[in-house]
């Protein structure tokens, strides 16, 4: 299990590489399901529910997947509602336990999981961001545990973090609504909005950063708040990754935060109830 080093590690630097929680016959089963749904969405698509089309940037109905297209990411949200090993890794004890230390929290549950896919030689530079506000969500007791399913080095593109960022009061919740009260304002009086600290930091090169390279079936865990980025895909390897986003027993549907998010219309709590359902499993 995840030792108190880890844990102290992480509240000081917004992130903790874990290490290995899947066999290679685990990784192996993954990744065969991770075809099997491409290989769906390549032929038929599943429209069950809404985010299962999202990131993926179907045309006339068909998931384009070419080289030459502009999207950084390729992207399947829920593949825990899609295929039985990635509901399982939702509930592996050293990742759902982890995620509960880390957070402080009895209890935690998912926000949704991803898988993100840089294919060999594709899926350019990624910017620094972090996530906690494309988020309906608050307050910011959100983790997300990164798991290679490739090898994962900083030819391939691994993730790239910022130490303390989760920390760094100019990126605050109170200093987002400083910049987007300024930014309304600006346009109210017909002015151009001036940059804020986040678009400058989607600017930066990626060796701002400190890389956290993986083996296939390691993890590392990330804060919401933490910047991260990663760079191209350089190799001919693919380098596929499984994300869940797990929040602590306190977290709450925020609609104004982010009101088109794709899970929106899954959410059967009032806003500002706390975001529970058969949609968000404990894990």
């Amino acid at each position: 299990m995840v030792t108190q080093g880890q844990i102290d590690f992480f509240q000081e630097n917004g992130y903790v590489k874990f290490g290995k929680v899947l066999d290679s016959d685990g990784v192996e089963a993954m990744r065969a399901g991770l075809d099997a749904v491409i290989e769906l969405e390549l032929t038929e698509g599943d429209d069950s529910s809404p985010e299962f089309k999202y990131g993926h940037d179907r045309r006339e109905n068909r998931l384009n997947r070419g080289s030459g297209h502009p999207r950084a990411i390729h992207q399947y949200v829920n593949m825990w509602k899609r295929e039985p090993h990635y509901e399982a890794a939702i509930h592996h004890p050293l990742i759902a336990g982890t995620a509960r230390a880390l957070l402080g929290t009895p209890e935690v549950r998912l926000w949704h999981d991803q898988v993100i896919s840089k294919p060999p030689r594709d899926n350019g530079h990624f910017a620094f961001h972090h996530d906690f506000f494309f988020w309906p969500l608050s307050p910011p007791n959100i983790v997300s545990c990164w798991l290679a399913l490739d090898d994962a080095t900083v030819e391939s593109g691994c993730m790239h973090v910022m130490p303390k960022s989760h920390k760094d009061e100019r990126f605050s919740i109170a200093a987002r609504a400083a910049a987007d009260a300024a930014a309304a304002k600006a346009r109210e009086e017909g002015r151009q909005p001036s940059p804020d600290q986040w678009a400058e930091r989607r600017e930066l090169d990626i060796t701002h950063g400190i890389p956290v390279e993986l083996k296939a079936g390691e993890c590392m865990f990330h804060h919401c708040l933490n910047f991260h980025g990663t760079p191209a895909n350089v190799t001919e390897r693919q380098r596929r990754a499984f994300v869940m986003i797990f929040m602590a027993q306190d977290v709450c549907y925020n609609n104004a935060q982010s009101p088109n998010h794709v899970l929106v219309p899954t959410i059967e709590v009032a806003d500002g109830e706390p975001l529970v359902g058969d949609g968000f499993p404990v894990a």
